[in-house]
């Protein structure tokens, strides 16, 4: 009823529709260690866009994908430096490597398409 009065006014109306691609990071966490260690996982957005057809999000994603696969070898090469200055750090210091606290791990990059508008997501961790 509301539908076809709003067509009465706007008799071209369209359906609305949309196609969200988004960015996301994935950063793990690691945490518990006094428990025996347990690891997770947050999903971060970044950026979104809505496009108004599928084919015009193919075309972003095809780019986007691109983008994501860049930034996660270059957060594989920044990881793999942390932990190189780390061990020189410990080295320097005639540390065991348990002296400093388990590294988290890398971030990955991906790239999302849903209909909905995307939302980060957080990992559960063992404390509160």
């Amino acid at each position: 009823m509301i539908e076809e009065a709003f067509r009465q006014i706007c008799n071209e109306a369209k359906d609305a529709e949309g196609i969200y691609v988004a960015l996301f990071e994935s950063r793990p966490f690691y945490g518990g260690p006094e428990e025996g260690g347990w690891w997770g996982r947050d999903n971060i957005l970044i950026s979104y866009q809505k496009f108004e057809t599928r084919e015009a999000a193919d075309i972003a994603v095809a780019a986007i994908q691109k983008l994501a696969y860049e930034l996660t070898k270059e957060a594989k090469k920044s990881f793999g430096r942390q932990c190189l200055q780390e061990m020189e750090w410990l080295d320097e210091r005639g540390l065991d490597s348990d002296y400093l606290r388990e590294p988290d791990g890398e971030s990955s990059y991906s790239v999302s398409v849903s209909e909905r508008v995307p939302e980060s997501s957080y990992g559960e961790r063992g404390y509160s």
